[in-house]
Parts: structure tokens; C-alpha cells; sequence
């Protein structure tokens, strides 16, 4: 009967939380779409830090502090009635954080402090977006029927990547018109305006209050039922094993356009051309991939998803011109986006509906101290050896990972 509630609830209110999560998604893709981590922001701090290991350094802490909180974070929800009571605190904290990004622009004269104050707020920023991750993913899920969820996030990701990809083409107008550093302090300003238009849409989702367990687990009890998981189940186990090494092998992406900027002399306009061109390729796979998760499941899109990942990272050893700069986000997009629709549909159907929190949770904590170390190995190697030895270990990581997804990963394709 209870089960019957909550089918009559989803598909009654359906229609409005699919058209309120896609706009929603849409307005908060194209503000941050003016600011990536990888691209926009790695550029502006290489203006003022040489060293490849402090510009690693915000990737490396940005990493960490989005998975370390959402082990946590999970156990809380799964005793919580309602997802979205809880996002709309921690999303109101995400965007606001925007704000004093620019505002540290506008006010901080000195490079140092300016600089200082951005790893910090980035760094909380990173917390935050750790917290509303796995609630607005559980929410997700929770509303959204598993039949779709693949055909459904493939139209999302893609209308938001589109969105995000005209976010790119606005920060370059941007860029180009007004005087550095102030560019980026308009630019963090924007992103802070649309995001929070964003949260607005966020507001008008509707969730039936239902409680997976009336009382949250004892932390140790938790603690030791997460162990048991890892014991238990192998095909999950195995498969954290694999992203583990793809997510340490996907850290040298944070260093490209620094590459790219010693090597081939790229502008800040440049770099917003190469994150329009990535943010397109996205865009328009996302739907494929929506499809290809329908048709033949998550386990191959993950495989296929890191093939293209490897001459990605190859390609970089080779690079001899702008033209194969944007194959090269070309390539990292059209993979990038089969992550992005697949990843946390496979955990979710590993876990079960039920588990779907935990499993979240427990892949975020098991990623959180890998996603530390990516950033500083692969900083580490450039500082020691050179940014081609980064590259292609880079690669070779992505057919490790094929390896063990093809040979250890064996579940029944998503319904």
C-alpha cells in the first residue's frame, strides 16, 4: 500500500519536478559554465602562482572536500522524511559563496591575500557542493522513476551542458571587454546571479515526506555496515577500485591549459573558446548517452566513457596546435558527459533503491582521500619530471580502469 503511495506521488507530481530540476539545472549550468575549475579559474591563479603544485593544490582540496562530507551526509538523510527541506539550505550556502568570490576580487589589492581568500572560499564552496550533491542526487531518485532516470538525465545534462556552454561564451565576451582582475570579479558576480535563479526553480519540487529508517544508525554501526558492503560486495567493490584509478588518472586534466599556456602561448579569450568547445561536446552527447545507459546499461557507458577518456590524455604529448587543443576537449567532453549521466545511476543501481544513499555516501568517502592525491601526484610528476610523463600515465590509468570494469564489473543492464 505504502509502495503504491509513493508510485501515485511520483508520477502525479512528475511532469512539474522534471520541468522545475531541467530549468533549474539549466540557469545554475550556465552561471558556472563562466567559471570551471579547470579552466577559467586554473588560468586566472597561474597568473599569480608558477608552481604546478599549489595551481594543483585547489583541485586537489576542491576534490576532497565534495567527497569527504557526503558519507555523512548520507546517514543523515536516510532518517530524514524530506531531501529537499535539506537542499535548500545547503544550496542557498553554495551560491551565496559566489558572492564573496567576486566581492575578493572587487576588494583584496594584494595578490597574496586575494589569492589566499579564494583557495579558502573554494575551498567551502567545495564542502557545501559535498553536501548538496548526494542530497539533491538522493532526491533525485527519489522522484524520479528508475525506467527514465537514463533517458531523463541524458536530456538534463544536455540542455544544461548547452546552457553551460553559452555561460562560456558570455565569460569570453566578458574577458575581452573589461580590464583584468576585475573581468573575473564580474564574472564570479554573474555566476552568483544565476545560480541563485537557479535555486528559485529548485524551490517549486515537490517531495513526499517518507522515511527509509524511523531513527539514524549509531555512527559505529554505520561505520561497520559500510565495511561490510566493501566485504560483501565484490562487483561494488571492484568497480570503486576502478574509478578509484580513473579519478587519480583524470587529475592531470587540472594541468592542460597551464600546459597549453607554456606551450603554445593560449589567452584568457583562448581559454573560454576551449571551455565553450568542451562545454559543446558535452551538450550534444549527453542525449546519446541518456539512450545508450537505456538501451545497453551503465556498465558499458562507464567502459566506452573511459576509452574515449585515453586519447584524451595522449593527445596532449602530441600537441602541436589550437586545432588539436579543442580535439582534445572535444574528446574529454563527449566522455566527460557519459560520467556525468551514468556514474551515480550505476552506484544507485548497485545498491538498490533502498541503499542508494549509502552506497552515494560510501563511494564519495572511499573517493575522497584518491581525489587528494591525483591532484598532488600528477603536480608532483610535472614538478619532477615533465607534464608528458603526467600525460600519459594519465592514459594508461584509463585502460586500467577498462580492465577492471570489463573483467570484475558484471551486473544486469539498468530497467
Amino acid at each position: 500500500m505504502e509502495n503504491r503511495q509513493q508510485e501515485f506521488f511520483v508520477q502525479k507530481h512528475l511532469k512539474r519536478n522534471m520541468t522545475m530540476s531541467t530549468v533549474d539545472g539549466a540557469f545554475f549550468a550556465f552561471g558556472v559554465g563562466m567559471a570551471p575549475l579547470a579552466t577559467t579559474l586554473t588560468y586566472f591563479i597561474s597568473q599569480y602562482v608558477e608552481s604546478t603544485t599549489i595551481i594543483g593544490l585547489l583541485a586537489t582540496m576542491s576534490a576532497f572536500l565534495i567527497n569527504l562530507p557526503q558519507v555523512f551526509m548520507a546517514r543523515y538523510i536516510e532518517a530524514k522524511p524530506n531531501n529537499l527541506k535539506i537542499l535548500k539550505v545547503v544550496a542557498l550556502l553554495q551560491r551565496m559563496i559566489w558572492f564573496l568570490l567576486a566581492v575578493t576580487i572587487f576588494l583584496i589589492k594584494s595578490p597574496f591575500w586575494m589569492i589566499l581568500s579564494i583557495y579558502v572560499l573554494y575551498s567551502a564552496y567545495s564542502f557545501v557542493t559535498g553536501l548538496t550533491a548526494v542530497t539533491w542526487f538522493d532526491l533525485m531518485a527519489k522522484v524520479i522513476p528508475p525506467s527514465i532516470r537514463g533517458r531523463f538525465f541524458g536530456f538534463r545534462t544536455a540542455l544544461s551542458s548547452g546552457a553551460e556552454f553559452l555561460g562560456a561564451l558570455l565569460a569570453a565576451y566578458i574577458l575581452g571587454k573589461f580590464a583584468f582582475p576585475h573581468s573575473y570579479g564580474i564574472l564570479f558576480m554573474l555566476v552568483a546571479v544565476f545560480t541563485m535563479v537557479s535555486y528559485g526553480f529548485l524551490l517549486y519540487m515537490k517531495e513526499e515526506d517518507w522515511v527509509r529508517q524511523t531513527e539514524k544508525e549509531p555512527l559505529m554501526n554505520y561505520i561497520k555496515k559500510l565495511g561490510r558492503i566493501l566485504k560483501e560486495d565484490k562487483t561494488f567493490f571492484y568497480f570503486m577500485c576502478a574509478l578509484g584509478i580513473a579519478i587519480v588518472g583524470s587529475a592531470a586534466a587540472n594541468f592542460r591549459i597551464v600546459y597549453a599556456k607554456n606551450v603554445l602561448g593560449i589567452t584568457a579569450r583562448d581559454v573560454q573558446v576551449l571551455t565553450s568547445v568542451w562545454i559543446f561536446s558535452r551538450a550534444i552527447s549527453s542525449i546519446g548517452w541518456g539512450f545508450v545507459n537505456d538501451w545497453k546499461g551503465y556498465r558499458f557507458t562507464m567502459i566506452a566513457a573511459h576509452v574515449i577518456f585515453f586519447p584524451s590524455y595522449i593527445l596532449m604529448n602530441y600537441l602541436t596546435g589550437f586545432g588539436m587543443l579543442c580535439i582534445i576537449f572535444i574528446l574529454h567532453g563527449i566522455a566527460e558527459s557519459a560520467i556525468w549521466v551514468t556514474q551515480g545511476n550505476f552506484i544507485i543501481q548497485l545498491g538498490g533503491e533502498k541503499n542508494r544513499a549509502t552506497y552515494l555516501g560510501l563511494s564519495s568517502i572511499l573517493f575522497t582521500p584518491i581525489s587528494a592525491i591525483g591532484p598532488l601526484l600528477m603536480g608532483g610528476i610535472i614538478d619532477l619530471v615533465n607534464y608528458q610523463a603526467a600525460f600519459l600515465l594519465s592514459g594508461v590509468l584509463m585502460l586500467v580502469m577498462v580492465i577492471i570494469t570489463y573483467k570484475k564489473v558484471h551486473v544486469a543492464k539498468t530497467v
